[in-house]
Protein backbone atom coordinates (compact mmCIF):
# COMPACT_ATOMS: atom_id res chain seq x y z
CA UNK A 1 0.00 0.00 0.00
CA UNK A 2 1.07 3.57 -0.61
CA UNK A 3 2.58 4.98 2.72
CA UNK A 4 0.76 8.24 2.13
CA UNK A 5 -2.55 6.42 2.20
CA UNK A 6 -0.68 4.43 4.85
CA UNK A 7 1.21 6.57 7.35
CA UNK A 8 0.48 9.73 9.29
CA UNK A 9 3.91 10.63 10.05
CA UNK A 10 7.21 10.37 9.46
CA UNK A 11 9.37 8.17 10.96
CA UNK A 12 11.81 7.69 13.99
CA UNK A 13 13.72 5.20 13.31
CA UNK A 14 11.12 3.41 16.34
CA UNK A 15 10.50 -0.14 15.51
CA UNK A 16 7.75 -2.24 17.91
CA UNK A 17 6.22 -5.74 16.67
CA UNK A 18 3.55 -7.05 18.05
CA UNK A 19 4.49 -11.03 17.67
CA UNK A 20 6.59 -12.82 19.82
CA UNK A 21 7.90 -16.55 19.71
CA UNK A 22 8.85 -19.05 23.04
CA UNK A 23 10.55 -21.79 21.96
CA UNK A 24 9.88 -24.94 24.14
CA UNK A 25 13.44 -27.35 25.21
CA UNK A 26 11.83 -30.63 24.71
CA UNK A 27 13.63 -32.84 22.40
CA UNK A 28 12.20 -36.75 22.74
CA UNK A 29 8.52 -37.38 22.73
CA UNK A 30 6.47 -40.68 22.68
CA UNK A 31 2.46 -41.58 22.87
CA UNK A 32 1.61 -44.61 24.78
CA UNK A 33 -1.99 -45.50 23.95
CA UNK A 34 -4.00 -48.40 25.16
CA UNK A 35 -7.70 -46.71 24.77
CA UNK A 36 -9.31 -49.74 23.92
CA UNK A 37 -7.46 -51.49 26.99
CA UNK A 38 -8.10 -48.35 29.62
CA UNK A 39 -6.74 -48.27 33.24
CA UNK A 40 -10.05 -47.12 35.14
CA UNK A 41 -8.58 -43.53 34.93
CA UNK A 42 -5.80 -43.33 32.62
CA UNK A 43 -5.57 -44.19 28.65
CA UNK A 44 -2.71 -42.45 27.15
CA UNK A 45 0.61 -41.80 28.55
CA UNK A 46 2.88 -39.08 26.79
CA UNK A 47 6.40 -39.37 27.93
CA UNK A 48 8.64 -35.88 26.92
CA UNK A 49 12.47 -35.43 27.37
CA UNK A 50 14.58 -31.86 27.84
CA UNK A 51 17.49 -30.20 28.80
CA UNK A 52 17.59 -27.53 31.31
CA UNK A 53 19.84 -24.75 31.39
CA UNK A 54 23.03 -26.99 32.57
CA UNK A 55 22.56 -29.26 29.77
CA UNK A 56 20.94 -31.81 32.12
CA UNK A 57 18.19 -34.47 31.14
CA UNK A 58 14.90 -34.13 32.62
CA UNK A 59 11.82 -36.56 32.15
CA UNK A 60 7.68 -35.30 31.99
CA UNK A 61 5.27 -37.53 32.26
CA UNK A 62 1.79 -36.80 30.71
CA UNK A 63 -0.97 -38.99 32.17
CA UNK A 64 -4.52 -38.24 30.37
CA UNK A 65 -7.48 -39.14 32.13
CA UNK A 66 -10.61 -40.44 30.01
CA UNK A 67 -12.44 -37.76 31.39
CA UNK A 68 -9.91 -35.09 29.53
CA UNK A 69 -8.44 -34.16 32.67
CA UNK A 70 -4.58 -34.39 32.79
CA UNK A 71 -2.33 -35.20 35.37
CA UNK A 72 1.40 -34.28 34.58
CA UNK A 73 4.43 -35.77 36.56
CA UNK A 74 7.78 -34.48 36.53
CA UNK A 75 11.50 -34.62 37.30
CA UNK A 76 12.50 -31.35 39.58
CA UNK A 77 14.04 -28.45 37.63
CA UNK A 78 12.35 -29.71 34.56
CA UNK A 79 12.40 -26.68 32.04
CA UNK A 80 8.14 -26.39 31.40
CA UNK A 81 7.12 -24.49 28.06
CA UNK A 82 3.48 -24.42 27.52
CA UNK A 83 2.37 -27.93 28.47
CA UNK A 84 0.06 -26.46 31.30
CA UNK A 85 -1.44 -24.21 28.88
CA UNK A 86 -2.10 -26.43 25.66
CA UNK A 87 -3.84 -29.02 27.92
CA UNK A 88 -7.22 -28.55 29.64
CA UNK A 89 -7.81 -29.32 33.90
CA UNK A 90 -3.90 -30.14 34.58
CA UNK A 91 -2.93 -30.71 38.03
CA UNK A 92 0.97 -31.14 38.29
CA UNK A 93 3.33 -33.53 40.30
CA UNK A 94 6.88 -33.87 41.52
CA UNK A 95 8.14 -37.20 40.98
CA UNK A 96 11.80 -38.94 41.08
CA UNK A 97 11.23 -41.20 38.42
CA UNK A 98 14.34 -42.44 39.34
CA UNK A 99 15.57 -45.05 36.71
CA UNK A 100 14.02 -43.26 34.46
CA UNK A 101 15.05 -43.43 30.92
CA UNK A 102 14.46 -42.61 27.27
CA UNK A 103 16.94 -42.74 24.79
CA UNK A 104 16.87 -42.70 21.17
CA UNK A 105 20.14 -44.64 19.39
CA UNK A 106 20.63 -45.22 15.92
CA UNK A 107 19.07 -48.71 16.05
CA UNK A 108 17.25 -48.77 19.19
CA UNK A 109 15.05 -47.14 21.09
CA UNK A 110 14.79 -47.50 24.90
CA UNK A 111 12.09 -46.13 27.11
CA UNK A 112 11.48 -47.23 31.04
CA UNK A 113 9.28 -45.15 34.00
CA UNK A 114 8.31 -46.14 37.40
CA UNK A 115 6.43 -43.96 39.91
CA UNK A 116 3.27 -43.45 41.84
CA UNK A 117 0.19 -41.65 40.79
CA UNK A 118 -1.82 -39.51 43.03
CA UNK A 119 -4.06 -42.18 43.36
CA UNK A 120 -1.10 -44.02 45.68
CA UNK A 121 -1.02 -46.69 42.47
CA UNK A 122 2.22 -48.38 41.45
CA UNK A 123 2.50 -47.32 37.21
CA UNK A 124 5.87 -49.39 35.53
CA UNK A 125 6.21 -49.00 32.08
CA UNK A 126 8.58 -50.16 29.31
CA UNK A 127 9.61 -49.66 25.94
CA UNK A 128 11.79 -51.30 23.40
CA UNK A 129 12.33 -51.14 19.54
CA UNK A 130 15.08 -52.77 18.06
CA UNK A 131 15.80 -52.44 14.00
CA UNK A 132 14.74 -49.22 13.84
CA UNK A 133 17.36 -47.59 11.76
CA UNK A 134 15.72 -49.53 8.48
CA UNK A 135 12.54 -47.14 9.14
CA UNK A 136 11.34 -44.30 7.36
CA UNK A 137 10.30 -41.80 9.80
CA UNK A 138 7.94 -38.79 8.84
CA UNK A 139 7.24 -35.10 9.68
CA UNK A 140 3.68 -34.12 11.44
CA UNK A 141 2.47 -31.05 13.12
CA UNK A 142 1.37 -32.31 16.22
CA UNK A 143 -2.21 -31.54 17.17
CA UNK A 144 -1.94 -30.70 20.98
CA UNK A 145 -3.70 -27.24 20.08
CA UNK A 146 -7.02 -29.08 19.61
CA UNK A 147 -6.87 -30.39 23.46
CA UNK A 148 -6.78 -26.72 24.86
CA UNK A 149 -9.71 -24.46 25.71
CA UNK A 150 -8.28 -21.47 26.84
CA UNK A 151 -5.07 -21.35 24.36
CA UNK A 152 -2.66 -18.64 25.16
CA UNK A 153 -0.78 -18.96 22.51
CA UNK A 154 -0.56 -21.18 18.90
CA UNK A 155 1.51 -23.99 19.57
CA UNK A 156 3.43 -25.43 16.48
CA UNK A 157 5.29 -28.17 17.90
CA UNK A 158 6.92 -29.84 14.63
CA UNK A 159 7.90 -33.77 15.58
CA UNK A 160 10.39 -34.44 13.02
CA UNK A 161 11.95 -38.20 12.51
CA UNK A 162 8.57 -39.25 13.70
CA UNK A 163 7.94 -43.18 13.46
CA UNK A 164 5.12 -45.60 14.78
CA UNK A 165 6.83 -48.90 16.71
CA UNK A 166 6.89 -52.04 14.55
CA UNK A 167 4.90 -54.80 16.10
CA UNK A 168 7.45 -57.17 15.07
CA UNK A 169 10.80 -55.48 17.11
CA UNK A 170 9.05 -54.27 19.58
CA UNK A 171 7.98 -54.70 23.29
CA UNK A 172 6.02 -52.52 25.40
CA UNK A 173 4.65 -53.03 28.83
CA UNK A 174 2.14 -51.15 30.30
CA UNK A 175 1.60 -52.16 34.57
CA UNK A 176 -0.79 -49.68 37.09
CA UNK A 177 -1.61 -51.41 39.84
CA UNK A 178 -0.19 -54.67 39.08
CA UNK A 179 -2.99 -55.23 35.86
CA UNK A 180 -1.32 -55.30 32.36
CA UNK A 181 -2.85 -53.53 29.56
CA UNK A 182 -2.37 -54.14 26.09
CA UNK A 183 -1.20 -50.60 23.63
CA UNK A 184 -3.38 -50.16 20.92
CA UNK A 185 -2.34 -51.49 17.46
CA UNK A 186 -2.35 -49.17 14.28
CA UNK A 187 -5.18 -50.67 11.58
CA UNK A 188 -2.76 -50.27 9.06
CA UNK A 189 0.67 -51.51 7.71
CA UNK A 190 3.18 -49.09 7.36
CA UNK A 191 6.32 -49.97 4.61
CA UNK A 192 4.56 -53.38 4.56
CA UNK A 193 4.92 -53.75 8.32
CA UNK A 194 2.22 -54.24 11.78
CA UNK A 195 2.37 -51.53 13.99
CA UNK A 196 1.30 -50.06 17.47
CA UNK A 197 -0.09 -46.92 17.61
CA UNK A 198 2.40 -46.06 19.81
CA UNK A 199 4.59 -43.44 18.29
CA UNK A 200 7.27 -40.98 18.74
CA UNK A 201 9.60 -38.02 17.91
CA UNK A 202 13.35 -38.57 18.13
CA UNK A 203 13.38 -34.55 17.28
CA UNK A 204 11.26 -31.89 18.36
CA UNK A 205 11.20 -28.39 17.46
CA UNK A 206 8.45 -26.88 19.88
CA UNK A 207 7.19 -23.05 19.35
CA UNK A 208 4.34 -21.07 20.86
CA UNK A 209 3.71 -18.66 18.57
CA UNK A 210 2.19 -14.79 20.25
CA UNK A 211 1.37 -15.33 23.93
CA UNK A 212 -1.46 -13.16 25.45
CA UNK A 213 0.40 -10.16 26.14
CA UNK A 214 -1.70 -7.26 28.22
CA UNK A 215 1.15 -4.35 28.18
CA UNK A 216 3.53 -1.62 26.47
CA UNK A 217 5.33 -3.00 23.58
CA UNK A 218 8.87 -2.25 23.60
CA UNK A 219 10.84 -0.85 21.06
CA UNK A 220 13.34 -2.55 19.02
CA UNK A 221 16.79 -0.66 17.69
CA UNK A 222 17.12 -0.36 13.84
CA UNK A 223 20.70 -0.27 12.37
CA UNK A 224 19.75 0.46 8.36
CA UNK A 225 20.36 -3.40 7.27
CA UNK A 226 17.06 -4.52 6.57
CA UNK A 227 17.51 -6.66 9.94
CA UNK A 228 16.05 -6.64 13.23
CA UNK A 229 16.78 -8.47 16.62
CA UNK A 230 14.94 -8.87 19.07
CA UNK A 231 16.72 -11.70 21.36
CA UNK A 232 17.06 -14.78 19.07
CA UNK A 233 14.02 -13.94 17.26
CA UNK A 234 15.26 -12.48 13.30
CA UNK A 235 12.63 -9.75 11.72
CA UNK A 236 13.54 -9.19 8.29
CA UNK A 237 12.35 -5.70 6.83
CA UNK A 238 10.87 -4.34 3.56
CA UNK A 239 11.41 -0.27 3.92
CA UNK A 240 8.41 1.47 2.45
CA UNK A 241 9.44 5.43 2.38
CA UNK A 242 11.26 4.89 5.40
CA UNK A 243 8.98 3.03 7.14
CA UNK A 244 9.48 0.07 8.47
CA UNK A 245 7.43 -3.49 7.62
CA UNK A 246 7.73 -6.93 8.82
CA UNK A 247 8.39 -9.14 5.84
CA UNK A 248 9.10 -12.05 7.52
CA UNK A 249 10.04 -12.90 11.47
CA UNK A 250 12.13 -16.31 12.07
CA UNK A 251 13.82 -18.31 15.30
CA UNK A 252 15.97 -21.11 15.69
CA UNK A 253 17.96 -23.54 17.61
CA UNK A 254 20.87 -25.24 16.44
CA UNK A 255 18.82 -27.71 14.07
CA UNK A 256 15.79 -25.91 12.93
CA UNK A 257 13.99 -22.81 12.40
CA UNK A 258 10.42 -21.13 11.93
CA UNK A 259 9.56 -18.31 9.56
CA UNK A 260 6.32 -16.70 9.49
CA UNK A 261 6.04 -14.59 5.98
CA UNK A 262 3.84 -11.52 5.75
CA UNK A 263 2.04 -11.14 2.82
CA UNK A 264 1.49 -7.57 2.22
CA UNK A 265 4.36 -7.00 4.63
CA UNK A 266 2.89 -6.22 7.98
CA UNK A 267 2.80 -2.59 8.76
CA UNK A 268 4.94 0.37 10.54
CA UNK A 269 2.16 0.83 13.68
CA UNK A 270 4.08 3.32 15.27
CA UNK A 271 3.27 5.84 12.21
CA UNK A 272 0.02 4.40 11.07
CA UNK A 273 -3.08 6.88 10.35
CA UNK A 274 -5.31 6.20 13.36
CA UNK A 275 -7.75 9.10 12.26
CA UNK A 276 -9.13 6.75 9.21
CA UNK A 277 -11.21 3.97 9.58
CA UNK A 278 -8.94 1.51 7.66
CA UNK A 279 -8.73 -2.31 7.06
CA UNK A 280 -5.87 -3.92 5.42
CA UNK A 281 -6.13 -7.39 4.58
CA UNK A 282 -3.23 -10.01 4.31
CA UNK A 283 -1.95 -13.36 4.68
CA UNK A 284 0.56 -15.24 6.61
CA UNK A 285 2.75 -18.28 6.10
CA UNK A 286 4.06 -20.34 8.70
CA UNK A 287 7.05 -22.96 7.54
CA UNK A 288 9.79 -25.03 9.01
CA UNK A 289 12.74 -25.85 7.77
CA UNK A 290 13.21 -29.46 5.14
CA UNK A 291 9.20 -29.96 6.34
CA UNK A 292 6.36 -31.41 4.43
CA UNK A 293 4.19 -29.34 5.39
CA UNK A 294 2.45 -25.48 6.28
CA UNK A 295 0.05 -23.65 8.21
CA UNK A 296 -1.61 -20.77 6.19
CA UNK A 297 -3.93 -18.10 7.14
CA UNK A 298 -5.63 -14.54 6.87
CA UNK A 299 -4.53 -11.16 8.65
CA UNK A 300 -6.78 -7.69 9.34
CA UNK A 301 -5.37 -4.46 10.24
CA UNK A 302 -8.84 -1.96 11.06
CA UNK A 303 -7.77 1.94 12.40
CA UNK A 304 -10.60 2.53 14.25
CA UNK A 305 -10.72 5.59 16.83
CA UNK A 306 -6.97 5.93 17.54
CA UNK A 307 -7.16 2.04 18.12
CA UNK A 308 -5.18 -0.70 16.28
CA UNK A 309 -7.20 -3.84 16.23
CA UNK A 310 -5.68 -7.00 14.98
CA UNK A 311 -6.97 -9.85 13.69
CA UNK A 312 -4.87 -13.25 12.85
CA UNK A 313 -6.33 -16.63 11.84
CA UNK A 314 -4.68 -19.77 10.85
CA UNK A 315 -7.73 -20.00 7.89
CA UNK A 316 -6.34 -22.68 5.80
CA UNK A 317 -5.11 -25.63 8.83
CA UNK A 318 -2.14 -27.11 7.93
CA UNK A 319 -1.48 -27.84 4.82
CA UNK A 320 0.31 -31.23 4.40
CA UNK A 321 2.81 -32.21 1.45
CA UNK A 322 3.36 -35.80 1.54
CA UNK A 323 4.22 -37.89 -0.92
CA UNK A 324 3.83 -41.62 0.79
CA UNK A 325 0.75 -42.76 0.76
CA UNK A 326 0.05 -44.10 4.04
CA UNK A 327 0.40 -40.90 5.30
CA UNK A 328 -2.20 -39.42 3.06
CA UNK A 329 -4.48 -42.05 4.03
CA UNK A 330 -3.74 -40.92 7.78
CA UNK A 331 -4.57 -37.60 6.97
CA UNK A 332 -7.66 -38.34 5.21
CA UNK A 333 -9.40 -40.38 7.73
CA UNK A 334 -7.82 -38.43 11.03
CA UNK A 335 -9.22 -35.13 9.80
CA UNK A 336 -7.79 -33.34 12.95
CA UNK A 337 -4.21 -33.80 11.99
CA UNK A 338 -5.16 -31.04 9.16
CA UNK A 339 -7.62 -28.71 10.81
CA UNK A 340 -6.86 -27.70 13.81
CA UNK A 341 -5.06 -25.07 13.60
CA UNK A 342 -7.99 -23.35 11.97
CA UNK A 343 -10.05 -23.05 15.12
CA UNK A 344 -7.64 -20.84 16.53
CA UNK A 345 -8.48 -16.92 16.12
CA UNK A 346 -6.04 -13.96 17.70
CA UNK A 347 -6.82 -10.54 18.32
CA UNK A 348 -5.19 -7.76 19.80
CA UNK A 349 -5.91 -4.12 20.04
CA UNK A 350 -3.01 -1.67 20.44
CA UNK A 351 -3.66 1.90 22.24
CA UNK A 352 -1.32 4.54 22.58
CA UNK A 353 -0.13 6.27 25.83
CA UNK A 354 0.48 10.21 25.96
CA UNK A 355 4.03 10.04 25.49
CA UNK A 356 2.76 7.76 21.75
CA UNK A 357 3.99 4.70 23.57
CA UNK A 358 1.54 1.83 22.08
CA UNK A 359 0.16 -0.41 25.02
CA UNK A 360 -1.15 -4.10 23.67
CA UNK A 361 -4.24 -6.63 24.92
CA UNK A 362 -4.02 -9.49 22.98
CA UNK A 363 -5.76 -13.31 23.21
CA UNK A 364 -6.38 -16.37 22.04
CA UNK A 365 -9.65 -17.93 21.40
CA UNK A 366 -11.55 -20.87 19.58
CA UNK A 367 -13.65 -20.55 17.23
Amino acid sequence: MNSLELYSKKTNGTFYSPFNFCIDRMEHLILINFEKDPDSYYNVFELQKAYDENNNSRLLLVAYQKDGSVDIYYQDSYPFGNQGNILNSVKLFIRTLKNAKFEISSDNLEVFFVLEDKYGRHIKVEVSETNISKKKPFFLLAPVGVASNKPISLPIYSLYKMSFLKRKFTHIDIEINNIKHKPDTFPLPINYSKNYFTRYSADTFNIDWNKNKNGPLLPLEYHNNNIIYDNRTLYEIENNSDHLEIKRMSISNIKHQININFTPPFPDIACIRLELDKIINGKFLITTDNTKGLIKGDYSLHTKENEIFLNFSPTYGWIPNEDRWILKILFFMVKIFKKWPSSYLWNANIKFDSNNNPIMHSSWTRK
